[in-house]
């Protein structure tokens, strides 16, 4: 008997040709089989939905999380340099062309989100400041006082003060019609604001910006990013996403929702192999090589554990 574990362990390590066809014929075995075979909807849901509310109602994944970001945070903390940097051109220039393609949002979608009380409140003290500054240039200078202690340049210096007080009451009104015709400018604002972005005339100049905009983000300097992360209470957010995952792991219905897209998509595919669903997406021929020789090297080192010859020889017994 360990004669024959010997001779198997020989030529599972010795000749590599062994462990690759095995791989291969798992490969192979995987791509052939109907998607039906591969997936049980109800199974695989169940499973999801336990493992998610384990995670979930477990103390240490909040730490856990935590941890990972203080790590990444450390890592970065006190670079100055750009994302632009650490990108490869070619992937900045796709995402480029992506965000350059023209698009013309529904009114209707665009008109709802902007319809909203902090948009009116954006545009209110935008409106009354720009008109406010526009009337407070627009008003004449003060004429000079007079010099002189005669009673005609006391007349002068009464009349001025006259005016000046006048004009602070000129200046109130003014406000008020100005708070006003913002209040009731609003809405025709937004209004104009929908028809600007959702005009089709306006949606190259639109996806100009969207273009320009990635370019400034890209040159924003890693130590500013981080920045920006903090105003938004790394700690505080961790326990706001613990929640939200707790929240979906508890939800009622989770696992039947999960196992009708399964079944939904499992019905699309019909008795389709994994290979006839792959065909023509290029994806077996270009990611099978790379994932037989990840199998083949983990293969390998398990083969060559002592572990495996104890199992082996554990089996042929």
């Amino acid at each position: 008997m360990a004669a024959e574990v010997d001779v198997i362990l020989e030529r599972l390590r010795g000749e590599p040709g062994r462990v690759e066809s095995l791989v291969s014929l798992a490969v192979d075995d995987l791509l052939s089989r109907p998607l039906p075979e591969l997936v049980d909807p109800s199974w695989l849901s169940e499973r999801l939905v336990e493992g998610l509310r384990a995670s979930a109602t477990d103390a240490r994944t909040e730490a856990w999380i935590r941890q990972r970001i203080d790590a990444a945070r450390g890592q970065l903390e006190g670079q100055t340099r750009r994302p632009r940097e650490a990108l490869p051109e070619e992937i900045i220039a796709a995402a480029r062309d992506l965000l350059r393609r023209p698009y013309t949002p529904e009114e209707d979608l665009v008109g709802r989100l902007l319809d909203h009380r902090a948009v009116g409140n954006l545009l209110r003290e935008v409106l009354q400041t720009a008109l406010l500054d526009f009337a407070a240039r627009m008003r004449p200078p003060a004429p000079p006082r007079a010099a002189g202690r005669g009673r005609l340049s006391k007349l002068v210096g009464v009349a001025q003060e006259v005016a000046g007080v006048v004009g602070q009451g000129m200046e109130r009104q003014l406000e008020g019609k100005v708070r006003a015709f913002v209040d009731g400018a609003i809405a025709s604002s937004v209004s104009r604001m929908v028809s600007h972005l959702c005009s089709p005339d306006r949606a190259e100049e639109l996806a100009e910006w969207r273009s320009d905009a990635l370019d400034v983000l890209l040159d924003v300097p890693v130590d500013r990013w981080l920045a920006e992360l903090d105003k938004l209470d790394p700690e505080g957010l961790v326990t706001d996403l613990a929640a939200l995952l707790r929240a979906v792991a508890g939800s009622e219905g989770l696992a039947d929702q999960i196992r009708l897209a399964l079944e939904a998509a499992l019905d699309e595919a019909g008795e389709r192999s994994a290979r006839d669903f792959l065909e023509g997406s290029g994806l077996e021929e270009g990611w099978r090589p790379h994932l037989e020789t990840l199998a083949v090297e983990r293969a390998r080192a398990v083969v060559a554990a002592p572990a495996f010859a104890e199992w082996l020889e554990d089996l042929m017994r």
